[in-house]
C-alpha cells in the first residue's frame, strides 16, 4: 500500500489522507505534484488549494481545506490555511461556508497582524482573501452595499484595510450600485397589451 503513495505525499505526512480518498481524488491530487511544497502538511495542503484554484477544480481545493482546518493549527497557520480554502470555497459558489470562514480569518486577524505584516514587507497586501471576498459575496451575490460599507469600516479598525484605501473601496462600491441600478432600468421591459 506504501508504494501507492507518492512520495511528496508521504513526505508531507499525508499519506493516510491521500489513501481515503476516492480514486478520481487521488488522479486529481497527483496532477499538482510537480514542485509541490512538502516541507509541513500545511505548506503542502495550501500548496495544494492554490495550485487547484488556479486550475479552476475548486471541488479538490474545497475538499484539501477542509481536512487542513482538522489539523492542530498554531493561529498564523490556521489564518493561511483558511485564506487558501476561501478561494476554493469562492469558486464553488459555498457562500454561506465562505462567509463563516472570512469572518474567523477576521477574528483572528488582531491576533498575527503583526506576523502576516512582517511577511508581506510590513505593508497590507491587495489581496487579502476574507477581506476581499466577503465583500464580494456582500455585493455580487447578496446586493448588501450597506453591509459593505459597515465591514469596509470594521476592516479599517482592526487593520486589515488602510485608511487611505477606504475612500477608494466605498466609491468603487458606490460606482458598482449605480452601474447595477442602470443595467435595471435599461433592461426592463413594459408588458405589452
Amino acid at each position: 500500500m506504501a508504494q501507492d503513495i507518492p512520495s511528496e505525499l508521504s513526505d508531507a505526512g499525508l499519506g493516510d489522507w491521500y489513501a481515503s480518498l476516492n480514486d478520481i481524488n487521488k488522479v486529481k491530487v497527483k496532477r499538482y505534484l510537480q514542485g509541490i511544497d512538502t516541507s509541513s502538511t500545511q505548506a503542502f495542503l495550501v500548496d495544494l488549494m492554490s495550485r487547484s484554484c488556479e486550475d479552476h477544480n475548486y471541488k479538490l481545493s474545497v475538499l484539501a481545506g477542509q481536512f487542513a482546518l482538522t489539523k492542530e493549527l498554531t493561529d498564523y497557520d490556521r489564518f493561511k490555511v483558511t485564506e487558501a480554502y476561501i478561494e476554493g470555497l469562492f469558486g464553488a459558489e459555498d457562500n454561506d461556508t465562505l462567509k463563516k470562514c472570512c469572518c474567523d480569518n477576521l477574528d483572528l486577524f488582531p491576533s498575527i497582524k503583526g506576523q502576516f505584516l512582517r511577511d508581506n514587507g510590513g505593508a497590507l497586501p491587495k489581496n487579502i482573501s476574507c477581506r476581499n471576498r466577503l465583500i464580494d459575496v456582500m455585493v455580487g451575490a447578496e446586493s448588501d452595499y450597506e453591509g459593505a460599507y459597515e465591514a469596509l469600516d470594521e476592516f479599517v479598525k482592526i487593520g486589515i484595510l488602510s485608511e487611505d484605501e477606504l475612500d477608494y473601496r466605498k466609491q468603487s462600491l458606490k460606482i458598482h450600485r449605480m452601474q447595477k441600478t442602470f443595467d435595471n432600468i435599461f433592461m426592463y421591459r413594459p408588458k405589452e397589451e
